[in-house]
């Protein structure tokens, strides 16, 4: 694990550039990419943006909820930020919307820098003529990112209630609605399998990696 650890190290700090840009320009190409998702989906322009005081809600549900335990999964919902489409036939109801809400974000946040990590690693082990088959890890990696990026997804659609949930988006995909709140429960599952993907792929580049670097210094040793 030592190992692992230091090359991880080397090579973000041998790509440190690359490796930031890619961790945070992939959150911001998701949300943004959400959100024009959703502009499309309905041809509709957002009217109205609220920054929320997240912190003072916090401090509210904690107060008001006697139980932690109910208290948590509360905030965890909360948005910080919300723009969406009221519409004005209808008494100004927000027909959808598109939230920011933080332990999502780090989530995302979370899969850009293990994308990234991916990338670099890719580009070390080109650099370091490492054997690898690149389009299947490609391929298991962009599947992890897809389901951890689908589970992500904070839209709100007042067809589906109105809360947020990542299963708004395949009804606004046009899944029936009763189908994807069934589906609900399932993100779960669909987030950490999605997480693991990833991380595999991450370690078989490393295993590639170290015995790589074992085997330029065991031939650096024997001549």
């Amino acid at each position: 694990m030592r190992v692992y650890f230091d090359i991880i190290c080397r090579t973000v700090a041998n790509h440190r550039t690359r490796w930031l840009a890619i961790s945070l320009g992939f959150v911001v190409l998701y949300y943004v990419g959400l959100l024009l998702f959703t502009m499309l989906r309905f041809g509709e322009i957002p009217n109205y943006a609220i920054f929320h005081d997240v912190f003072g809600v916090y401090r509210l549900i904690f107060d008001g909820t006697p139980a932690l335990s109910d208290a948590l999964p509360i905030m965890l919902d909360e948005a910080w930020f919300e723009a969406g489409y009221k519409n004005p036939h209808y008494y100004g109801i927000a027909t959808w919307s598109y939230m920011l809400i933080p332990p999502k974000v780090l989530l995302v946040f979370l899969t850009g820098v293990l994308v990234a990590t991916v990338l670099v690693l890719a580009a070390a082990g080109k650099e370091a003529a490492c054997p690898t088959s690149p389009l299947p890890a490609y391929a298991t990696a962009g599947m992890g990112t897809a389901l951890v990026g689908l589970t992500s997804a904070t839209l709100t659609w007042v067809v589906c209630c109105a809360t947020p949930s990542w299963v708004v988006s395949l009804a606004m995909l046009g899944m029936s609605v009763s189908l994807a709140l069934w589906l609900e429960p399932a993100g779960i599952i669909l987030t950490p399998l999605g997480l693991s993907l990833i991380v595999s792929i991450i370690v078989k580049q490393l295993r590639g990696l170290a015995a790589a670097s074992g085997g330029a210094r065991l031939a650096s040793a024997v001549t």
